[in-house]
């Protein structure tokens, strides 16, 4: 793999998502479950936001102080707070064609830490993570390092 590798080959393809309306105890639940730590939000297939597990921490954190009701109050908030309440609204994308060094300038001016990656309506077709990048890297070192080795 290199730089110029596409999105396509190294996305998750049909990530979790969640509606605009539903609770945050869904996306709680997806964070807990699933151990991801950015969920794309979606109305009628197309991308209309993301929420991350910083958002999520972010709206416990906001709300409560560290007591013993706050297991409590945190279901209760959890409960009744919908998405599209918390969620990031426009949000920067890439298409599945934009290569891994397009992801790797965009992670790093942004300090994003994720990008859903759209067709051409908006309709999400995966997500790409620093994670996913890093792995290529690793790839990218160890070839170079057994080139170097075997000239």
């Amino acid at each position: 793999m290199q730089a110029s590798t596409p999105i396509r080959t190294i996305m998750t393809r049909r990530p979790e998502t969640v509606t605009p309306d539903e609770r945050m105890e869904a996306v709680r639940d997806i964070f807990e479950k699933r151990g991801f730590h950015h969920i794309p939000v979606i109305e009628k297939g197309a991308l209309v936001g993301l929420v991350s597990y910083t958002d999520y921490l972010r709206v416990i954190r906001d709300l409560f102080s560290n007591n013993t009701t706050e297991v409590l109050a945190n279901e209760k908030v959890l409960n009744a707070m919908l998405v599209k309440d918390v969620m990031t609204e426009h949000v920067l994308c890439v298409q599945e064609t934009d290569t891994v060094e397009t992801a790797l300038r965009i992670f790093k001016t942004n300090h994003f830490h994720s990008l859903p990656v759209v067709d051409d309506h908006k309709k999400l077709v995966g997500i790409v993570t620093t994670y996913d990048v890093l792995k290529v890297l690793e790839t990218v070192f160890v070839e170079q390092r057994e080139t170097v080795t075997n000239t």
